[in-house]
């Protein structure tokens, strides 16, 4: 019975009823942007936000996040778990640094250094000179208050701001784009990794990862890596996912068609008119959307052509809808009988 009920039978506005489905419960959202899941998670964006940069399909999401589940022998392990984490973490000079004061007349640059930070990052400061030295080629040495003397291979002051700042953004330590790892433990009792980014291709080369259950909330990211297929499943996810985190219910059939939609031309299109409406062929579909007018002139100015095949434009000028009976055309069978019976001359 449950099998029947399910059924779509032909004709039926699959795309109407999945946009009042998702509508209707979309208006009982909470406005709140951050959710917090427990002390040790990060903030991730949620609710009606989180949504509406799902269906626009923003290539960078507000709060990226990546869940990195680990290999049998290191999930059961908190402290093989915690360094994991830390190798992964994304450790800048910024993050080490209290401050960066230049000194053009010396043409060199102090970088006053934060010992709680380099202990917590397992730093010395013999190490980031060292790393500097590689990375610029500039001459560094430590202080006798352990900080940072920096002396590029540049004469003018906008070079020594320039020099000053690429230092500061540099990467010391850490999986590129990764952000902050922390180790959480699941129901289980089996411990996985939480970042605040995103790099899926260089984590999963760690022998100590799970590759096959690598997650991240960066449908762009997933795209990327995997390809349309899994991009398709990311939407999905993280539609049910944030619906749910409101306590929505929502059949996952009707996320299924936006999730078909958004990646239906083989990569990730926004529902908008920069996306799935912005490139339909009918020009009064296009036009019902949004800058109508705009629509309208450059049909006129090509000559382009509207089939009438679809919902919006026969709303639009009031003619019958390809939906339901109206998908039908009937044809009585006795003026086709009647039809060949004068053809045969009888």
């Amino acid at each position: 019975m449950k099998n029947e009920q399910y059924k779509v039978h032909p004709g039926e506005p699959v795309g109407m009823i999945a946009a009042e489905s998702i509508g209707e419960p979309g208006t009982q959202m909470i406005l709140r942007i951050f959710h917090f899941a427990g002390l040790a998670s990060t903030m991730t964006t949620t609710g009606l936000p989180r949504l509406i940069e799902i269906l626009d399909a923003r290539k960078e999401p507000t709060t990226p996040q990546m869940i990195i589940r680990l290999k049998e022998s290191y999930a059961k392990s908190f402290e093989k778990a915690l360094e994991l984490a830390s190798k992964i973490t994304e450790v800048r000079l910024r993050d080490v640094a209290k401050r960066a004061v230049e000194d053009f007349q010396n043409k060199r640059v102090l970088i006053v250094l934060d010992k709680q930070a380099l202990k917590a990052a397992d730093m010395t400061p013999s190490q980031i000179a060292g790393l500097v030295e590689k990375k610029f080629g500039a001459k560094a040495s430590v202080t006798k208050e352990s900080n940072l003397i920096l002396k590029p291979n540049v004469e003018k002051p906008s070079e020594i701001r320039n020099f000053s700042t690429r230092v500061m953004h540099s990467l010391l330590k850490g999986i590129e784009g990764a952000g902050k790892a922390i180790v959480s433990q699941d129901k289980n009792g089996e411990f996985y990794i939480t970042s605040t980014g995103n790099n899926i291709e260089a984590i999963m080369k760690l022998e100590s990862v799970d590759a096959q259950s690598i997650y991240t909330n960066d449908i762009f990211e997933v795209y990327r890596v995997f390809g349309v297929e899994a991009a398709r499943n990311a939407i999905l996810n993280e539609l049910v996912r944030t619906l749910e985190e409101q306590g929505l219910t929502v059949d996952k059939r009707h996320l299924k068609i936006v999730a078909d939609a958004m990646t239906a031309q083989g990569d990730v299109k926004s529902i908008g008119r920069h996306g799935i409406v912005g490139a339909k062929e009918s020009v009064f579909s296009r036009a019902a959307f949004e800058e109508t007018v705009k629509h309208l002139v450059n049909a006129a100015a090509f000559g382009e052509q509207d089939d009438m095949m679809d919902v919006a434009e026969n709303i639009l000028l009031g003619k019958l809808v390809p939906v339901g009976t109206g998908s039908v055309k009937l044809k009585v069978a006795g003026d086709a009988k009647q039809k060949k019976q004068k053809e045969k001359g009888e």
